[in-house]
């Protein structure tokens, strides 16, 4: 399946987790949380693009890695639900507040000097405000809420879900192979 299909189908994935917790508030309509979704999936979509560049993301960093990178996480998830390890990831819920630390991060930034990140800010990262008058806004407050946090089983499934590969990529003089998210249509 080509990449907007695999969106589609972690975007159904996440709200069906979602409505499985708890039914949805009165005061989110099913087309703000539909479109709160998308923008959670697309923040990780952009999060995996920018993770296979140096220059944005710190992914060589020990601590981004183990402690905000989406490569790192699906790949401690993955060898974690390896055999009967998934069953496992059925009764964890690390993953999701790890992924929201992540956004957190990227929309204002990080001063540390063990991990300078630069605050990216913008609409895409923004974080939801369940107080707000925008439909959209209170929906991502939704998806935000620990207490909708997907177990990391379903996280894996929806890391999973964005086909990623190894290409070359032209940097400077040269070219290098990075892990990124790709389109097979």
């Amino acid at each position: 399946a080509d990449l907007g299909e695999r969106v589609r189908q972690a975007v159904e994935l996440l709200v069906h987790e979602v409505l499985s917790k708890s039914s949805l508030p009165a005061e989110i309509d099913n087309r703000s949380l539909y479109i709160a979704a998308t923008r959670t999936v697309m923040r990780l979509v952009v999060v995996l693009f920018a993770e296979a560049r140096e220059d944005l993301l710190p992914r060589d960093n020990a601590v981004y890695y183990n402690s905000y990178s989406l490569e790192g996480l699906h790949h401690f998830l993955d060898s974690a639900g390896q055999g009967a390890g998934r069953d496992r990831l059925r009764d964890r819920y690390g993953a999701w507040p790890r992924i929201l630390a992540l956004f957190h991060l990227l929309h204002g930034g990080s001063h540390h000097e063990r991990m300078p990140i630069p605050e990216y800010g913008g609409g895409l990262f923004e974080p939801g405000d369940s107080e707000s008058e925008d439909g959209i806004s209170r929906a991502l407050a939704l998806f935000e809420d620990p207490a909708h946090s997907p177990e990391d089983a379903v996280v894996l499934k929806l890391l999973s879900r964005i086909p990623m590969a190894y290409a070359k990529v032209r940097q400077g003089k040269g070219t290098k192979d990075i892990l990124a998210p790709v389109d097979f249509a």
